[in-house]
């Protein structure tokens, strides 16, 4: 019974996770057009979106579209975590041209994965007859001289040629090509004296029918803001790109080898300057306080509370949204305020750009400090700006706030300090904060300085004594360790001493060639690590010589012969040699270490 219990829940479990399982491996087929209607010198775009849980999705299967001529518009990927849930997308753009008028059905786009196929829904594409014609200056364009269409042209095209000054100016420019080229188009940018300028950014490419004849049109946009009133000259820009040379070359079998290697001539397009005629901004209606804001704008403003004590700060948002030159919206003006003192504290702005126009917001920030108690009240602040549309200074204003100011404790009307602590009294009673002396004093010092008692000379002494100290240790270790001749020099004397503690410990007569190479050593080395040179080979004549020529006296150099002939003697006949004879050159070798050290060696 228990087991059979088990094997109920497990299938139960089995049963609950399966249609989980089915539907994290779910796909979704999503299908829609840009337009539903167009005509026949339109075009539409396409887009399919494969969502599901896999990342790896596969491509759509698209029916035959025999109506279209149709372009791959290239695709885009999407991937988002969400609670540990992994989904993608992928975004598949056709460009759609159609061949002929009429109501046609899109269906049957698919995806099939683990042999399950997932269709999209069904959409709809209505193509008239007549579409939005080229105008005749563009298809005068798209020809030759010799009334041939031209494979590429550039033209720069303006929204208006009359604007106000500010009054944002959209220049689009449309490179059209017919033919297949290679790489990416490199653009020159227009020079654009006079204005400011913003790039609004490149759109989609699209096909238009220009003369019979399908041209792929790659388009980049400007918002432009003249600065000042008169004519101007938008210049041209340039496009250099590299199409299929004219002289083609081919090989035996009849290939277009520049096409199979990729390679062609390069070619530069340019557009026409651009003139516009800038008008000044009229003077009926202008306001006598305004400021130069071109556009279409509201404003509002807010705080940060509402009730405070007195002295104490209040922040009021204020932000100008809409559309024109954001960058170059004006402060709006705030009035004399006898009740507060008024500091601007920041500002900042964020563009935007809807249906080609450039506008955002921008956000300053004034702090208020009110200067007494009560119910005060921050006026309505006014923005004017002027409408290019309506061709008319417009203001706008703000709601007016309504501030509530405590009195702290120990508050005093004053008109020198509005505010002072509990038990202090501040008016005209107060005469003794404004007494002046008569008499200043003797003007002398009390007792002596800081400076000059002994304690502090004695303790500053100590860091100036160390801090000394300190710097001489280091440039010594510096200079030991950079400077061989120097660090040998400085531990000849201990080193040598090191020698003779150890002669002194063979000092015996059993030992006695081992002393007396030891003590020979000791000398030796002494002399070599003075001088900066190698012990090995120091004979007898050229310690001689190096001694004499640093300056040793005739008896010294007399002494150090003698003790080093003994020391040669008493390595090869050792036998005729007692201990006195080794306390006797211990000692002398001592003696002449002490006196060598009043040689100049270095």
């Amino acid at each position: 019974m228990k087991s059979r219990v088990v094997s109920i829940a497990v299938l139960s479990l089995l049963c609950l996770m399966v249609p989980a399982t089915w539907a994290q491996s779910e796909i979704q087929v999503t299908v829609s057009l840009d337009r539903d209607t167009i005509g026949m010198d339109e075009q539409a775009v396409l887009e399919v979106v494969v969502t599901g849980t896999e990342q790896n999705l596969p491509a759509p299967q698209m029916p035959s579209l025999a109506m279209f001529e149709t372009y791959s518009q290239g695709r885009s990927t999407n991937i988002s975590i969400v609670n540990g849930q992994v989904s993608s997308s992928i975004t598949y753009r056709y460009m759609l041209l159609p061949t002929k008028s009429g109501v046609f059905p899109i269906d049957n786009i698919a995806v099939v994965y683990n042999n399950k196929r997932y269709k999209g829904n069904r959409v709809e594409l209505t193509v008239l007859d007549r579409g939005v014609a080229a105008s005749p200056q563009l298809e005068e364009k798209a020809v030759d001289t010799q009334g041939k269409s031209r494979d590429y042209f550039l033209e720069a095209v303006v929204n208006k040629t009359s604007p106000y000054v500010n009054e944002q100016v959209t220049l689009t420019l449309k490179f059209y090509i017919a033919v297949r080229y290679y790489g990416t188009p490199e653009l020159n940018e227009p020079s654009t004296t006079g204005f400011w300028t913003e790039v609004l950014g490149n759109m989609t490419p699209y096909f238009q029918k220009l003369h019979n004849r399908n041209y792929r049109v790659i388009e980049r946009k400007y918002a432009l803001f003249p600065t000042q009133a008169g004519e101007l000259t938008i210049g041209q820009a340039t496009i250099t790109v590299n199409v299929p040379s004219t002289s083609r070359r081919r090989d035996p079998f009849g290939m277009d080898l520049d096409d199979f290697f990729g390679r062609g001539e390069n070619v530069t397009i340019r557009s026409a300057p651009v003139k516009l005629n800038v008008k000044p901004l009229p003077v009926e209606g202008r306001p006598a306080n305004f400021t130069g804001t071109i556009g279409m704008f509201g404003i509002t403003a807010t705080p940060d509370k509402t009730t405070v004590e007195v002295n104490q700060p209040i922040t009021v948002t204020i932000k100008i949204t809409g559309t024109g030159n954001i960058k170059s919206v004006a402060e709006p003006l705030i009035p004399d305020l006898p009740d507060f003192r008024v500091y601007k504290a920041s500002s900042n702005e964020k563009t935007s750009i809807i249906d080609e126009q450039l506008g955002g917001t921008k956000i300053y920030e004034e702090v208020f400090i009110p200067n007494k108690p009560g119910n005060l009240e921050i006026p309505s602040l006014e923005f004017n700006f002027f409408d290019p549309k309506t061709r008319k200074y417009q203001t706008v204003k703000t709601r007016s706030i309504q501030i509530t100011v405590k009195q702290p404790e120990g508050y005093a009307v004053s008109p020198e300090v509005p505010y002072s602590q509990s038990g202090v009294v501040i008016g005209k009673q107060a005469s003794d904060i404004r007494f002046i002396k008569n008499d200043i004093g003797r003007l002398t010092s009390k007792g002596r300085l800081v400076i000059f008692t002994p304690l502090y000379m004695v303790i500053n002494g100590l860091f100036v004594v160390s801090f000394v100290s300190l710097l001489v240790l280091r440039l010594h270790r510096e200079k030991m360790t950079g400077n061989i001749g120097y660090a040998r020099s400085r531990k000849a004397s201990r080193m040598a001493q090191k020698r003779l503690t150890r002669a002194r410990s063979l000092a015996k007569v059993e030992k006695i060639s081992e002393f007396y190479a030891e003590i020979s050593l000791a000398l030796l080395a002494y002399i070599a690590d003075k001088l900066n040179i190698s012990p090995h080979g120091l004979t007898s004549d050229r310690v001689t010589a190096l001694l004499k020529e640093k300056g040793a006296d005739d008896a010294l150099v007399e002494d150090t012969l003698a003790l080093l002939h003994k020391c040669d003697f008493a390595r090869f006949a050792p036998a005729t040699l007692n201990q006195e004879d080794i306390n006797q050159s211990l000692e002398n070798t001592r003696q002449i270490m002490v006196k060598m050290e009043t040689v100049k060696f270095v």
